[in-house]
């Protein structure tokens, strides 16, 4: 799961316009301030959780995600926001950052919807993502809805609202600042993060709509795609679509087959070519979901067992003693020694 390198270093300098110290921030992301500002250059999920937890540490901003997606430059979404920009109505637009989302945030895909009275954009993280820094998943979803809002605006260049905002996050203690931002309804602990628009607004045309460069740059977004989708490999697709699935139980290798299209033969085929099987990617997300959940005093081993798809804790001590060396216990009690 990588997200892009341009999309973080945008970050970064946000941060540190806010006191957060940027050469600190380049450290931890592990790249060059150069590395980052190449156009298809792509970072790894934990080196962006790593930047912005600092970020978020260092700002001591609740708000940090919105505030940046309020000043953050339109230009910021680079390619995204050229195709927009040049796209014929503002439902092509919003069209084309689905398609194309994957460019900027790969792990928070968006989906337009039309329904009876309006439109909805759907945010939907990925599920492997919360797993690992539901504050950060938190944070950039937000960020990136009002920026989105602001982008709606920019094409029609009019001042047009959303008709509501709903987020899957729980309510915090004041919500002055969400009011202030979007200035509409908001609702929280709703089933998605998500945008309604009013359809009217949603068909005006682009101001700045251009056919021609368009279609130049819709063909480079399409190669850019392709090429990313090779790097990320088949065998990171199946693993986000097993947590997708799991509902706790993790699904079957029809299910998760099924789910992407394919039969049960075809999947083991393209898993062999990463040099996996399924049982053993199974294996691997478990050993990873458990570690991460673990480090949540607020689970339980049991709770923790129960989450993983095992029958019995005793079954997931034994799997996790093979992992690691320790009981869940001892390995629990081990981090917040360290920690």
């Amino acid at each position: 799961m990588t997200f892009n390198g341009r999309f973080l270093l945008n970050i970064i300098h946000f941060a540190a316009q806010r006191g957060s110290c940027k050469q600190k921030l380049l450290q931890l992301s592990g790249h060059s301030y150069s590395e980052l500002n190449t156009e298809a250059f792509r970072v790894e999920m934990q080196a962006y959780n790593k930047v912005m937890e600092a970020c978020l540490a260092a700002t001591n901003d609740p708000f940090f995600g919105m505030h940046m997606g309020e000043y953050m430059n339109l230009s910021a979404a680079g390619l995204i926001s050229q195709i927009i920009q040049t796209s014929s109505t503002v439902k092509e637009a919003l069209e084309y950052c689905c398609e194309f989302s994957g460019l900027g945030c790969r792990a928070l895909p968006l989906a337009l919807t039309e329904e009876k009275n309006h439109f909805k954009l759907t945010f939907t993280p990925d599920a492997l993502w919360q797993t690992h820094s539901p504050s950060v998943v938190q944070q950039t979803a937000e960020g990136s809805l009002v920026f989105t809002i602001r982008e709606f605006q920019v094409l029609t260049r009019q001042q047009h609202r959303p008709l509501a905002v709903s987020f899957a996050f729980s309510q915090p203690e004041t919500t002055d600042e969400y009011h202030r931002l979007l200035q509409c309804p908001v609702k929280f602990n709703q089933p998605e993060t998500a945008i309604f628009f009013d359809k009217a607004h949603v068909n005006e045309p682009v101001i700045t709509s251009n056919f021609k460069l368009l279609q130049i740059l819709v063909q480079h977004a399409e190669e850019q795609l392709a090429s990313l989708a090779q790097q990320e490999g088949f065998a990171e697709m199946v693993k986000r679509t097993v947590v997708h699935l799991a509902n706790p139980q993790f699904p079957t290798i029809e299910q998760a087959a099924a789910h992407l299209g394919l039969s049960v033969r075809s999947l083991q085929r393209k898993l062999q070519q990463d040099q996996i099987n399924f049982k053993t990617l199974i294996e691997s997300l478990r050993k990873e979901l458990a570690l991460r959940y673990l480090k949540n005093s607020n689970l339980s081993i049991n709770e923790v067992a129960f989450l993983l798809s095992y029958a019995d804790a005793s079954v997931f001590i034994r799997s996790f003693k093979r992992w690691t060396g320790y009981t869940p216990l001892g390995y629990r009690t081990h981090h917040s020694i360290a920690s």
